[in-house]
């Protein structure tokens, strides 16, 4: 009996395999209960997924990155499984197709270049763990710069960027139900009757960043969706689905912004929707610019007098002049009303003092919380993790070296968005949804340059985040 060789051979072992498989999935339902089961055909159905599409795996994570930045197998979280999946993704079909291939531009070069001096700073750590998880965190954003662009097209880009608005959304609904029913802990009751909304970060302030990080994004893809339906004559109920979806999603963006009660993401959603309306034509630049100064003026009216402003807002708003050193807060009594400003100057004062100690290259990433205790005030004993100002946290952990490349890479972040912001073609709506984009990033990094007067965004995975909305900008 001759052996079967050749196509034969194949022909053979294809059904012998789709009975296995079949078997084995008899024997699943026949042994498993039914919350295994469920989940094991949810996972082999993603797994089948991602392998015929790799490009799919950037989709949960944009719509969950702040759920799977919370949940950790050992020492990694599953947001940093997620990526190392998409690079491992990248890496098997880009083998297979045999094109390996990068997406090299600015942004993900300086990106590298400030991973670098992160791992610089370490020489001078005293906490090497911090330290480099702080470098493994900011070594993902030229990861993804690299390597995610290479795997979208224009239409799967468009998914994505649809993914990252509506894991925005879910938070916002999340933070919603917080406010309008109480959950949280009792120190985050406002107004008697509601409570500060944090969804899943846990934390009012980086919940009201994040969202505010998306309302440019949605309102900018907003703006783009009902000029395209106005535009558009054939199938225009699709233009008009997707200026639906985005305005809504502003709005509910919006809600979720302002029940975070918290000023910095109000003042930086503020800047971010501002950036959007300016650089979307000169008469909502003119316009967007005259409004914005009276309600500037009307806002800093009020902090100096109450009379002017509802008393909610006036509330929130009374110890801004301690903030600009207008008074000099940390020689006052501490009291419930002046604590969260007191606070955060001792721990800016404390940012400070580190600086002084390691000018050039800092006291090493990530190690804020580490040598606090030798540079606090007295009575501020809880260093909180970072000092609540971004730039004064970089000086303190990296140095002048650092914080310099730190610049330089948002720098070139805002030169290459208002570069792609500006290359549009009267007749390519492809170059149109890229350039809606770019006027979002742009309004994202305004939200980040104002909010992080106040805090540290980069937490939680809003990283990634970010990362993911310059991988779209990145895609041809």
């Amino acid at each position: 009996m001759s052996e079967l060789v050749g196509p034969g051979r194949f022909a053979v072992e294809r059904p012998l395999r789709h009975a296995l498989g079949l078997l084995l999935l008899a024997a699943a339902i026949a042994l498993l209960p039914l919350p295994e089961l469920t989940g094991l055909l949810l996972a082999a159905g993603a797994v089948a997924l991602v392998l015929r599409w790799p490009w799919l795996i950037w989709l949960p994570l944009a719509v969950f990155v702040p759920f799977t930045s919370g949940l950790r197998l050992g020492v990694a979280s599953v947001t940093d499984l997620l990526l190392a999946a998409g690079v491992a993704l990248w890496f098997f079909d880009g083998a297979r197709r045999r094109t390996l291939s990068l997406r090299w531009s600015p942004v993900s070069s300086l990106a590298g270049v400030f991973a670098a001096t992160l791992f610089v700073s370490l020489f001078f750590a005293v906490d090497l763990g911090e330290g480099v998880s702080e470098v493994i965190k900011w070594l993902q954003l030229p990861v993804l710069l690299l390597v995610a662009p290479t795997m979208l097209t224009a239409e799967r880009s468009r998914w994505l960027a649809a993914a990252l608005v509506l894991g925005a959304c879910v938070q916002a609904i999340l933070g919603l139900y917080q406010f309008i029913f109480q959950v949280g802990p009792e120190h985050f009751i406002i107004l008697g009757r509601f409570m500060r909304a944090s969804g899943a970060f846990d934390q009012p302030n980086p919940f009201g960043g994040f969202l505010g990080l998306a309302l440019p994004m949605a309102l900018s893809l907003a703006i783009w969706a009902w000029g395209e339906a106005a535009r558009c004559k054939e199938q225009r109920w699709r233009q008009i689905v997707w200026a639906l979806f985005y305005t809504a999603a502003a709005g509910l963006i919006a809600l979720g912004v302002l029940a975070s009660w918290s000023r910095g993401a109000w003042f930086g959603a503020f800047a971010g929707a501002l950036a959007v309306a300016v650089l979307r034509s000169r008469r909502a630049a003119l316009i967007s610019a005259f409004s914005a100064l009276l309600l500037a003026i009307w806002l800093a009216l009020g902090a100096f007098s109450p009379a002017m402003l509802p008393k909610p807002l006036t509330d929130r708003l009374a110890d801004l002049p301690a903030y600009f050193g207008l008074t000099d807060v940390l020689v006052q009594p501490v009291t419930d009303e002046n604590f969260a400003v007191v606070e955060r100057l001792a721990h800016w004062v404390a940012a400070q003092r580190m600086w002084e100690r390691s000018p050039w290259f800092g006291v090493g990433a990530g190690n804020y919380a580490a040598v606090y205790p030798e540079v606090r005030l007295p009575r501020w004993e809880d260093p909180l993790g970072h000092a609540h100002n971004i730039y004064l946290n970089m000086l303190a952990e990296t140095g002048l070296l650092g914080f310099a490349v730190f610049l330089a890479l948002w720098g070139a972040v805002v030169a290459w968005s208002w570069r792609r912001s500006r290359a549009v073609s009267p007749v390519d709506s492809q170059q149109r949804w890229r350039a809606a984009v770019a006027v979002g990033v742009l309004g994202l990094v305004a939200h980040l340059a104002v909010h992080n007067l106040v805090d540290n965004l980069f937490v939680r995975g809003i990283l990634v985040y970010i990362g993911l909305w310059l991988t779209i900008l990145h895609t041809d």
